[in-house]
């Protein structure tokens, strides 16, 4: 990271970034350009690594992509606001950048990422419709690597 005072290097920090972020971006391997989409997310820590899950169509651009290249960058920020400096106008933010690699889940697996989704987006006490798992797909990203960054979004 080019400006390290603005790394965010707790991982309880990150978590708690996570927590209070609504979209997920992915970037995923196109030709002639990358693919990103914002996704509906939810995540936890499992044996040690951080694991996204998010949701989608099991047919169409997002599904053929990723079963192409499951190596993913996953993107969510935060803007505060706009703040004048002495010489320009910067943005205050808390950001996070992960890379991992993606998977389509079945089952309980899939059952379980779908509950971590709701409960992210604040669900967490709804029933599941079954006709909803077989017809949704359900993708789990376990984490790499991750680093957040934050200017000062207080000031």
């Amino acid at each position: 990271m080019r400006k390290v005072k603005r790394e965010i290097s707790n991982f309880a920090d990150i978590l708690d970034l996570l927590r209070n972020l609504d979209t997920l971006r992915l970037g995923i391997s196109d030709q002639p350009y990358p693919y990103v989409v914002p996704v509906s997310f939810g995540f936890e820590v499992r044996d040690g690594l951080l694991r996204f899950y998010f949701h989608g169509a099991k047919e169409g651009k997002k599904a053929e992509l990723l079963a192409e290249n499951p190596r993913v960058c996953a993107e969510a920020d935060r803007c505060y606001r706009f703040k004048n400096t002495d010489r320009a106008v910067t943005c205050l933010y808390e950001s996070v950048i992960a890379f991992g690699t993606c998977r389509i889940l079945t089952g309980y697996e899939a059952r379980h990422g779908l509950e971590q989704i709701l409960k992210h987006c604040g669900y967490s006490d709804l029933e599941i419709d079954p006709a909803v798992l077989p017809a949704t797909a359900i993708w789990e990203i376990t984490v790499e690597s991750v680093t957040g960054k934050c200017r000062d979004k207080h000031n």
